[in-house]
């Protein structure tokens, strides 16, 4: 197999892959820079799509020193096993909660059996 590059000789070239032509522009959505300014010295909207920020209940510190940011990641992994301490006791007491109502709804259609039998 025989390497063809541009300063071999007789090489004429290869027409690589042909530009996406498609616009996404919308028709006049063109402003010029002077209504550019203008909207952005008076607090207007740029008409464009302007992202916002997602603010949490939880607040990200700044840390300036090491030693204030292992605290912090100490905290934060205690704040996590409390948590998962919480959600397997919710589902302990959920999977109890189901055992129970499992168990009544059994008791009962053993005591309607039995009134159907004695009737």
């Amino acid at each position: 197999m025989k390497l063809r590059k541009q300063f071999t000789a007789g090489y004429e070239g290869t027409s690589g892959p042909s530009p996406d032509t498609t616009l996404m522009t919308q028709p006049d959505m063109t402003m010029s820079i002077r209504q550019l300014l203008d909207r952005h010295s008076r607090g207007l909207p740029l008409t464009t799509n302007q992202r916002t920020g997602e603010y949490f209940d939880t607040e990200i510190p700044r840390f300036y020193d090491l030693t204030d940011m292992l605290k912090y990641k100490q905290e934060l992994m205690d704040r996590n096993k409390s948590i998962n301490n919480l959600i397997k006791d919710e589902k302990k007491a959920a999977k109890q909660r189901e055992k129970e109502n499992l168990k009544k709804t059994e008791d009962l259609q053993t005591s309607d059996k039995n009134e159907t039998l004695v009737n």
